[in-house]
């Protein structure tokens, strides 16, 4: 139907205000990730793939620093966000 089970909008919705409230300081960096992921996979759990990249790189600075082939090796990783993972690492980047 395109439509996302409750429970994904309302954990979404959670994040975005709890990000709001508080700041990135404010939450883990799998929550963090799964923020940046809702933008390039908007009907899809991102929990999961947000819970590799971190297993796989170790923190969100190197997953959004991580180069693209490393990022296409993992299966779920498309064009899409790609480019919202190096949308963060070029603006981590500018305001360091």
């Amino acid at each position: 139907s395109g439509r996302l089970p409750s429970y994904i909008k309302d954990h979404r919705a959670r994040l975005r205000e709890r990000f709001m409230a508080g700041g990135a300081n404010a939450m883990p960096d799998y929550e963090l990730l799964e923020l940046v992921l809702f933008r390039a996979l908007p009907r899809k759990d991102v929990k999961p793939l947000a819970r590799q990249l971190l297993e796989q790189f170790g923190d969100f600075n190197r997953v959004v620093a991580a180069p693209r082939h490393r990022l296409q090796e993992i299966k779920g990783i498309g064009e899409s966000v790609e480019i919202e993972l190096q949308t963060c690492h070029f603006k981590l980047g500018r305001s360091a």
